[in-house]
């Protein structure tokens, strides 16, 4: 059982759900109260609390925190900046490291790419689309 069992009975009673004091009967103490009291006893010291009356918005929308709506996320200028300068040091660094495994296969980029048998595959396809609607001749 949860340490809580008695106060959800307690529960229960004031709500008259029960009308028994059902945690002096489980443990098998003399009652605290009998029958249907007019007012049973609050687990609460005083009124039950109330909740805040949270304010709803008018309209559903998203509230940026800054006036500027272009941007939800923004960086400072410093910062793009210096993801720029590390981009382009890296870009330069892996050019020269790399170059001359680079150039070469940029000279043979034409022939790696088969481009003649791209076209070939672009036509054939052309040719199978429009003979479907063209009509048969019957001899």
């Amino acid at each position: 059982m949860s340490p809580a069992w008695a106060d959800n009975l307690d529960m229960l009673a004031q709500s008259g759900v029960l009308d028994f004091d059902a945690p002096a009967y489980v443990t098998g103490q003399a009652p605290r109260y009998v029958g249907g009291l007019s007012a049973p006893p609050s687990p609460f010291d005083g009124p039950a609390p109330k909740g805040k009356n949270l304010a709803q918005p008018k309209v559903d929308e998203f509230q940026y925190q800054k006036s500027d709506k272009k941007d939800i996320v923004s960086n400072p200028s410093w910062k793009k900046w210096a993801f720029g300068l590390i981009a382009a040091g890296g870009l330069i660094f892996g050019g020269l490291k790399f170059k001359s495994k680079i150039i070469p296969k940029l000279k043979n980029l034409p022939k790696t790419l088969k481009l003649d048998k791209a076209a070939d595959f672009f036509k054939k396809g052309w040719q199978k689309f429009t003979g479907i609607f063209k009509s048969k001749k019957t001899s």
